[in-house]
């Protein structure tokens, strides 16, 4: 019934699963690996060590479901990324995504079984490596002393809220660029930018100050001060507060999570109805945003320029100005050069 009223298309999922099942076969097997597989391995030598060994091994294994887990944490923030830039950048960069349009599909039953697809590679790995974990707790005292089942629940809820707003992210600046390459750096450069541009910011203001007053300028200032207002709109520290809330109100947090993913993805729908399939394969989809564009990498590119001169390259103040002017030629002719040589293109 489900499918009769959806507009689920067996050939777009066809198509796009035999593009992405790589990632979902090495995605699955990267999560086995550190969560279920690790817990099997470290269980496996508690029998055989010491007192303080033991306790190491048992710490190790408290941090399979937390964020000392590096190995899943990058995975979460690199394969949704990645995956939304095979689905809909590289079709940009191939123009594939126009023959689709000329032929029967709608752009929103395009768009929508990508994103179903999508969403499926990210959250079956995550539910099996915790049914399997949740399997382990009826075979194992020690799983079931060191996880309960609604940990594990909540650890597989979480996790697939935050790979999916990644994902829903990434599918919005897809939409705005016309290339996979584009897509898949510019999501983590908008995903820290507010807050990373505030910091820019905040080194070039501090050396200024410095060496027009003579003095250091004070931790606690009116400048830093606005500093958690930039941390609050910045899309990653978003994403990741998840993870800073206890367990009971995990629940909630993703569920908010979720609803700012169901949002983004209605904007990427929006913007993908909006869009002109000739921009495909340039660098911005929509001519608006040029100056935007151009003014960002401007701006960003003076003060990195001059963050990179004084600070890591130790020229100190007249390394300030040698990067301002050297950033500011590179932040203006760079995206100049990108833009029309793939317009020409």
């Amino acid at each position: 019934m489900l499918s009769k009223i959806l507009p689920f298309n067996k050939t777009l999922l066809r198509k796009d699963w035999h593009i992405t099942k790589w990632f979902f076969y090495s995605y699955l097997i990267l999560l086995i690996m550190a969560v279920p597989y690790n817990v099997a391995r470290n269980l496996s030598k508690l029998n055989s060590n010491s007192y303080d060994t033991m306790n190491n091994l048992l710490y190790t294994l408290r941090r399979v479901l937390n964020l000392e887990n590096e190995l899943v944490i990058i995975a979460l923030i690199i394969i949704p990324v990645a995956l939304s830039v095979a689905l809909i950048g590289e079709e940009k960069r191939k123009k594939t995504i126009e023959i689709m349009i000329s032929g029967p599909f709608s752009r929103f039953e395009i768009f929508f079984n990508k994103i179903v697809l999508g969403i499926f590679i990210l959250v079956v790995p995550i539910l099996v490596s915790g049914m399997s974990l949740l399997i382990m707790r009826l075979t194992s005292d020690y799983v079931g002393m060191m996880f309960t089942g609604s940990q594990i629940i909540i650890w597989i809820f979480s996790y697939s809220a935050f790979a999916i707003s990644m994902f829903s992210f990434s599918c919005i600046i897809g939409m705005l660029f016309g290339s996979s390459i584009g897509q898949f750096i510019c999501t983590y450069i908008f995903g820290v930018f507010p807050i990373v541009f505030y910091e820019m910011f905040y080194l070039s203001y501090s050396s200024l100050y410095t060496l027009i007053s003579g003095k250091e300028l004070a931790y606690e200032n009116a400048v830093r001060s606005v500093s958690k207002y930039f941390e609050m709109i910045t899309p990653m520290q978003f994403f990741l507060r998840i993870f800073d809330y206890s367990q009971s109100a995990q629940i909630f947090f993703s569920f908010r999570l979720l609803a700012v993913a169901i949002g983004m993805l209605l904007i990427a729908l929006v913007l993908f109805d909006l869009s002109k399939m000739e921009k495909n394969s340039e660098v911005l989809t929509f001519e608006s945003l040029e100056g935007f564009f151009r003014l960002g990498v401007l701006l960003s590119s003076i003060l990195a320029g001059a963050i990179i001169f004084s600070e890591m390259i130790e020229l100190g103040t007249p390394g300030l100005f040698i990067g301002y002017v050297v950033g500011g030629f590179a932040g203006y002719k760079i995206p100049l050069y990108l833009i029309q040589k793939n317009r020409a293109s």
